[in-house]
């Protein structure tokens, strides 16, 4: 659940919030761009990036692209079939294929795509703790913010081994995900309630220990870790936003 993998990547290397920025100009382009080639292109771009400045295998993005495709897909589909046009590709009965729908349908899909592969990208070359310094350090949030973002990124692998405990308990119990909707049902109320218990526990033992150490008592805050440099990122950050704004002036002109 914590996508961030250590690595010696180019991207890995940057810091967090020249990132952040990298990562908001691909959003405006991908918000700035109609049509179906301009959203592959700028897709190709982003699994590009992926695949040789992040390090992230083919592979590894097809499965993060899978989880996508069961809202994307559907999607695409309902697009197609419902946004007028006036040149028909295919016709069968009442059901009109036209070339404005087909571009269109394409356009939000891939948005969706790109939009999800480039967060993905950033949260796999970004490690948490990293992002709270420079959170703190570099744009001067209050460090209570920063740890909460980052407990709350903690938590999320502690309540998924805590979801393979409860459900290899069951199991053992004769209490597996029986057949039937209404069985699934049953045994997922069960399941979410133990989750749920387990995970309040948690919470009140993190909190007492926070306290217990005088977390919050004071208004600054020292580091183990130190920010990450900023020159590199900096300049990353630079020619992004400048090419961002090239494309955005471009695309006024080209019907992309």
């Amino acid at each position: 659940m914590i996508a961030y993998q250590k690595q010696q990547s180019h991207l890995h290397r940057i810091d967090p919030l020249s990132k952040l920025v990298l990562l908001f100009c691909i959003a405006l382009l991908v918000m700035r761009l109609h049509s179906s080639l301009g959203q592959v292109l700028l897709l190709c771009t982003v699994a590009c990036m992926a695949r040789w400045a992040a390090g992230m295998p083919w592979k590894k993005q097809a499965k993060a692209l899978a989880v996508v495709a069961g809202f994307a897909v559907p999607y695409f589909l309902v697009t197609l079939l419902t946004v007028p046009g006036g040149q028909v590709l295919a016709q069968w009965g009442p059901l009109r294929f036209t070339l404005e729908a087909l571009d269109t349908a394409g356009s939000v899909t891939l948005r969706m795509f790109t939009v999800f592969l480039s967060s993905y990208v950033f949260m796999f070359t970004t490690d948490p703790r990293d992002m709270v310094v420079s959170l703190t350090l570099r744009l001067r949030i209050p460090y209570r913010f920063a740890f909460g973002l980052s407990m709350a990124l903690t938590f999320l692998p502690l309540l998924q081994e805590e979801g393979r405990s409860i459900s290899a308990a069951h199991q053992v119990r004769g209490q597996g995900k029986p057949d039937g909707i209404r069985g699934k049902l049953e045994w997922g109320r069960t399941f979410a309630a133990a989750v749920m218990h387990n995970s309040l526990r948690r919470i009140q033992q993190t909190a007492g220990a926070m306290e217990a150490k005088g977390f919050g008592a004071y208004p600054d805050r020292t580091f183990l870790r130190t920010a990450m440099p900023v020159r590199k990122g900096r300049i990353i950050a630079i020619m992004a936003v400048a090419l961002t704004a090239g494309l955005w002036w471009y695309t006024q002109n080209v019907n992309l």
